[in-house]
């Protein structure tokens, strides 16, 4: 059942309004055409997973956090920072972090910078509420004043007026939060705000026109299948998934659409889902997708649009490609990539992405990296 973006909360934000648009109902995939472009391997400068990769203002990747050794551990190793080249295609060691961490956030800035932000400090520590920039001015990372909670699994979502938004998580007891907060770049501190409808952690956020939407996660356990959704200044529970999910991922579509990808079914779980599904936001609807070649799962950070609208989710043996024109699923043929969790696919140039990093199922992180051409 779906239900209205009612009044639950309200924070200081500015009033907007969408216009709906029709639904398109959901198509079975194309068979896979014979594709052909350029595939490249490059190299991280070590192995990593678990990690971030922001596009800077002028075109590089700025590689951060995560984790270097089996097992997923090595964080103080990770905090040596990385910057992906495009026109050299070469990774260059970048500045140190000041505090490492994974399952946290990188967000890039209205000012060019990069915000990170919570996450785990080392394997079987507590979340932090560490806050770090990235000035691409001089290079170097900054701590700014730490958040109000500490996070890990959150999200955090860059509004239109600059700030950003922070959203649920663990917290320090490794419990689910309903907290919100935000983070003002004029400032660069950190304000509490109303919480959620519910808590929720390793869930997915998107900005879709106005709208701010949580979708998924967990409260510890099983995956949720429910929605939270900012608008005009409230949240409120938005449309319910067909399938709960975590340790999925989600695309803006046009439309007021939304693209859920892949997942689980519990936090634990290693069954990964290859089901899609759109949410309308405008209508409520939730409708059924277009599947993956194969089951995916961990995908924070593996699922990307391109500029002409269609979105790359990587993460398994092949690169998945959606059209939101015909609501239609491609596999690229090339290149057949070993299956890998928590990479980071990233666009570079208009129809290029970089794959990097990731481990795979003995969670053993890899440098290894792919330049793959998205066919027009």
């Amino acid at each position: 059942m779906t239900v209205p973006l009612a009044a639950v909360v309200i924070l200081g934000l500015a009033n907007c309004s969408v216009d709906a648009e029709p639904t398109i109902e959901g198509l079975q995939p194309d068979p896979s055409p014979p594709v052909t472009f350029e595939p490249g391997d490059v190299e991280l400068l070590q192995p990593r997973a678990v990690h971030h990769a922001t596009v800077l203002a002028d075109g590089r990747v700025l590689v951060t956090g995560g984790c270097t050794e089996p097992g997923c551990e090595g964080f103080d190793a990770a905090r040596a920072s990385e910057i992906f080249n495009p026109t050299k295609a070469v990774f260059v060691p970048g500045p140190t972090m000041p505090t490492p961490s994974a399952s946290g956030t990188a967000t890039l800035l209205g000012d060019g910078g990069v915000l990170l932000t919570g996450g785990y400090p080392g394997e079987g520590m507590p979340p932090t509420s560490n806050a770090q920039v990235f000035d691409p001015g001089t290079g170097r990372f900054s701590a700014v004043a730490p958040m109000t909670t500490e996070r890990a699994t959150h999200t955090a979502t860059l509004l239109r007026n600059g700030r950003v938004l922070m959203s649920g998580g663990y917290d320090g007891q490794d419990e689910p939060l309903a907290s919100t907060e935000l983070f003002d770049p004029r400032t660069d501190s950190f304000t509490a705000e109303p919480d959620l409808s519910s808590p929720r952690a390793a869930h997915s956020a998107v900005m879709v026109n106005d709208f701010v939407v949580l979708v998924g996660g967990t409260v510890g356990g099983p995956a949720l299948g429910t929605t939270d959704v900012l608008h005009q200044g409230r949240w409120g529970p938005g449309p319910e998934l067909r399938t709960p999910r975590v340790k999925h991922a989600v695309a803006a579509l046009p439309g007021a659409r939304i693209l859920v990808v892949g997942g689980s079914a519990s936090i634990e779980g290693r069954a990964r889902l290859a089901s899609t599904e759109l949410i309308h936001l405008m209508t409520g609807e939730v409708s059924g997708g277009p599947s993956l070649s194969e089951g995916e799962y961990k995908l924070d950070g593996a699922v990307v649009a391109l500029g002409d609208g269609r979105v790359v989710i990587a993460g398994g043996q092949r690169i998945n490609v959606y059209d939101p024109a015909d609501n239609t699923m491609t596999v690229l043929r090339n290149p057949v990539l070993p299956r890998r969790s928590f990479v980071t696919a990233t666009p570079v140039g208009r129809q290029t992405v970089l794959v990097a990093g990731g481990y795979d199922d003995a969670i053993v992180p890899t440098a290894n990296a792919q330049l793959v051409r998205i066919p027009q």
